[in-house]
């Protein structure tokens, strides 16, 4: 939904009979004139950006340039969604007027220079903002570091910084490009725990046994040197045995996944969800071309950092909720009975495990995750699951986490990048220094729980659109292949085919190849043909072809394949092939 009565939209330049006007890239928007003020005038099928008022007429605002051009795909993502991708003068100024902490910037804080400090992070990762070191606290003990960059420390409330990033809400990480939610001086500076530098935290110092049990937990501003910048598949490997660490940091690594373990244990014994969802990634070249897409492998790096990081957000949510402090908390409602209902429908038609006690649904959906499945169907099962429960929003007061299975739970560990997160973070520092500041106003944050919830929304919408995009760019050199796929979603008027590999996404429109006329059945799951009876069913698997990819229009038509094709090896000439 627009957030103002001015709609903006996508489209190309069209130059006839000596007029201009605007064929949206959503089609059925339909053509308008298109008019502009000053020397920024397109070139006849150019890609434009144009606001559209209440009077039906496009006003251009932005030249993209030809659809051919894929280094136009983020300045059009960015348009689209409206995201700001510049600073002002007057937040670069305050960003750059910050210097490298020296005595002033450490004083009072707890230095921890000396300790074995490390990052984990993606292997393309420009901003740090977490950190990990382990110490051993008594005989059956262990202090594990949580050390998150201290973002609040530059940015204050009430300055230009702090307008600037509660504007944006969040970064956005599109293919070959990030937006950051603040200027790179501080985001990939000052704020990222890069190696071999003192850098500025603030600290969550937990106390654990061998078990995973946590027996104490304290808060503390501290000054750390990061000792390696290291990449989750470099600690994979170390894990696995095939690359050991050097440097003496293979041990406290190896100790941080036993912990990382008996973590997760516990969190699972009460009832916390493991769903998979695996995302999709486009890499591309420094032209914006796209080289491959692939699915994240989870690895247990990841989920060592997982672990850490809820396991800090937690002990911050708890500390808010003592305190009753202005705490921004993470809220995942549980699902409906009548959505927990519609799935254990949607899994009986399929003829996939069924969920056990609806009374119950941790109990439930925690059953149906664990069966063992191939892995089409897993991740079928995962998908169906995914789509009963609702999303996860920001909220000024504590309704729990239902996918944790937990209450009092926030964010903390990404300040650089999330807004909640900074915010937070001054709630720490108040406990920390035994300040307050004016943030304790309920309604206050409520607006701003609101508003970080829309900024997350857009940017993971804008982040799969750009990802959409990459897609189709690649499949556009692959018209007529044929490929492999299982169906990923049902219309009345075709399904959805998520392929193989690559992983993208396309549509087959099932009027166009089948002599018959197709209805959803009463459960929703699968198409079937009135004169012939064929079935077209939710995560069955299927043989297409790409049969037209349209990128400004985010489109991709499959087709399913042929009789003639089969026997023959060619694509037939019919509708809808191009």
């Amino acid at each position: 939904m627009d957030r103002d009565p001015v709609r903006r939209l996508l489209g190309r330049a069209v130059f006839e009979r000596g007029r201009w006007s605007l064929d949206p890239a959503r089609r059925h928007l339909g053509v308008r004139p298109l008019r502009w003020k000053g020397p920024h005038a397109p070139e006849p099928g150019d890609f434009v950006v144009a606001e559209v008022g209440a009077d039906g007429e496009a006003r251009l605002i932005e030249v993209l340039g030809a659809e051919d051009r894929p280094q136009w795909d983020v300045p059009a993502i960015l348009s689209q969604f409206r995201i700001r991708s510049h600073f002002g003068p007057s937040v670069e100024a305050e960003a750059a007027a910050f210097g490298e902490p020296g005595a002033h910037e450490r004083r009072g804080r707890l230095d921890l220079r000396d300790q074995l400090v490390v990052t984990i992070d993606p292997a393309d990762a420009r901003d740090h903002d977490d950190a990990l070191s382990v110490r051993r606290a008594a005989e059956d003990r262990l202090e594990v570091g949580i050390h998150i960059a201290d973002v609040s420390w530059y940015v204050r409330p009430e300055s230009a910084l702090d307008a600037e990033a509660r504007t944006r809400g969040t970064s956005v990480y599109l293919p070959g490009a990030v937006v950051p939610m603040l200027p790179e001086r501080l985001s990939a500076d000052l704020c990222s725990l890069r190696d071999g530098v003192d850098r500025l935290a603030l600290s969550v110092l937990v106390t654990l046994d061998p078990s995973g049990a946590l027996h104490d937990y304290r808060f503390a501003a501290t000054v750390i040197r990061s000792r390696a910048s290291l990449s989750y598949e470099q600690v994979q490997a170390a894990l696995d045995g095939v690359a050991p660490l050097a440097d003496g940091l293979q041990e406290p690594i190896e100790i941080l996944a036993r912990l990382a373990r008996a973590l997760r244990r516990r969190r699972h014994a009460v009832g916390a969800l493991a769903i998979e969802s695996p995302e999709i990634k486009a890499v591309v070249d420094e032209t914006g071309e796209t080289i491959a897409m692939s699915r994240r492998t989870a690895l247990e790096s990841h989920q060592l950092i997982e672990e850490f990081m809820l396991l800090a957000n937690r002990c911050v949510g708890e500390a808010g909720d003592v305190r009753g402090a202005g705490v921004l908390y993470r809220v995942h409602e549980p699902p409906t009975r009548q959505r927990i209902e519609d799935l254990d429908a949607m899994l009986k038609a399929l003829s996939l495990p069924r969920l056990a006690r609806l009374d119950q649904p941790h109990r439930a959906l925690q059953g149906l995750l664990a069966v063992s499945l191939e892995p089409a169907k897993r991740r079928l099962v995962h998908r169906l699951a995914l789509r009963a429960l609702p999303r996860a929003v920001y909220l000024h007061k504590d309704l729990g986490h239902f996918g944790l299975a937990t209450r009092e739970y926030c964010h903390f560990t990404s300040p650089i990048r999330r807004y909640p997160d900074l915010h937070n973070h001054r709630r720490v520092r108040e406990w920390v220094h035994g300040q307050k500041d004016g943030a304790w106003d309920s309604h206050a944050n409520h607006l701003l729980a609101d508003a970080c919830t829309a900024r997350e929304q857009e940017a993971a919408e804008a982040e799969r659109e750009a990802t959409k995009v990459k897609g189709l760019r690649l499949m556009a050199g692959r018209l007529g292949e044929r490929l492999s796929g299982s169906i990923s979603g049902l219309t009345p008027r075709g399904f959805f085919v998520e392929l193989d590999e690559p992983p993208v996404d396309g549509f087959v429109r099932i009027g166009h190849y089948e002599d018959d006329r197709f209805e959803l059945d009463a459960s929703g799951v699968r198409l079937v043909g009135r004169r012939t009876r064929k079935r077209y069913q939710l995560g069955d698997p299927i043989a297409v072809v790409v049969a037209r990819v349209d990128v400004p229009a985010r489109e991709m038509d499959l087709a399913t394949v042929p009789t003639t094709m089969r026997r023959t090896g060619r694509v037939p000439r019919r509708q809808g092939w191009r």
